[in-house]
């Protein structure tokens, strides 16, 4: 190759050939590294990029079960001990006669007969907070509650969590739905609502951008109508639901030392254990001195603080 090439001119083209080859490599090199960075910086991404996905996935799962079982009339409540009043508990019991208050939320169902059967065979009046839906299919409950000297109040037409708290206008809807249909039905206006969940529930911020709650107690005691939660909770309608001694053993004790217990139970289609339990309930209060008596927008009961 070198032929006739002097040994001058070999050794420079030599030089010129392993500096070009040295050019070659480095830039091969810079490219690979450059590469090799560049890979490890879409692994970490990716990487992150997953952990993620699956964070996600984790809390859509959680919150499809923790919405299902909310989502069932009455499922999932949070205990009394878990609440926030927003009266101190010597204005929440007053003095006087001590007076326990029986109230049923998401009736009617087809246990609604049985349910005042037995309250009126106790002589007990009661309060109850229905839905909307369910009282389509039993059309003719509420009048009879009503006829009977029990407290109709409103909870809420559709109760799904995910439509009524997504908005303060999707919420009012709903309540207005169900307090024209009860106004229809008995003549006059209902003074009381529960909300489904308590009034300082924070449901509005998983489904909505806003916490609606403080502008919904606004609006609708603004409307004449006082909202009422509870101090009592045996927890009657959680997906296993408890037997009816465990029922009366846990309203017992709650109610042990309070003057005014608001008691939390459901109207359940799914189970007769609550509607069970009354008789007991109601014979251990009384023997404690509590007479029972209904709810209305005057009487002194507890109110969760909205958050």
């Amino acid at each position: 190759m070198f032929a006739g090439v002097s040994g001058k001119m070999k050794e420079k083209t030599l030089r010129l050939a392993a500096a070009v080859c040295l050019a070659v490599s480095a830039a091969l090199l810079s490219i690979c590294i450059n590469q090799a960075i560049r890979l490890s910086r879409l692994e970490k991404t990716a990487a992150a990029e997953t952990s993620k996905l699956e964070q996600a996935q984790s809390q859509i799962g959680e919150l499809k079960k923790e919405l299902a079982e909310k989502e069932k009339p009455g499922g999932n409540v949070p205990t009394a001990a878990a609440r926030k009043f927003s009266y101190d508990a010597k204005k929440v019991q007053g003095s006087g006669p001590k007076i326990a208050y029986l109230t049923f939320d998401d009736g009617p169902t087809k246990n609604t007969p049985l349910l005042l059967s037995t309250l009126k065979s106790l002589n007990v009046r009661a309060t109850f907070f229905v839905v909307g839906v369910n009282c389509q299919k039993f059309p003719d409950a509420v009048r009879q509650e009503a006829s009977a000297g029990h407290a109709v109040g409103i909870h809420s037409w559709t109760h799904q969590y995910s439509y009524i708290y997504a908005s303060m206008t999707d919420f009012m809807q709903d309540f207005n739905r169900l307090r024209n249909y009860v106004t229809q039905q008995l003549g006059r206006g209902p003074d009381i609502c529960r909300f489904p969940g308590g009034t300082n529930n924070t449901v509005s911020l998983r489904y909505g951008r806003d916490h609606i709650m403080r502008q919904v107690v606004r609006q609708v005691e603004s409307m004449n109508i006082r909202p009422i939660d509870w101090n009592v909770s045996p927890e009657d309608a959680v997906e296993r639901v408890p037997s009816s001694g465990v029922i009366v053993r846990r309203v017992i004790r709650q109610t042990g030392g309070q003057h005014r217990p608001v008691i939390l139970l459901h109207d359940l289609s799914r189970s007769t254990n609550t509607v069970y339990a009354v008789p007991q309930i109601v014979r251990s209060l009384r023997a404690k001195g509590y007479s029972f008596g209904i709810l209305t927008a005057e009487t002194q009961a507890v109110m969760f603080e909205p958050s």
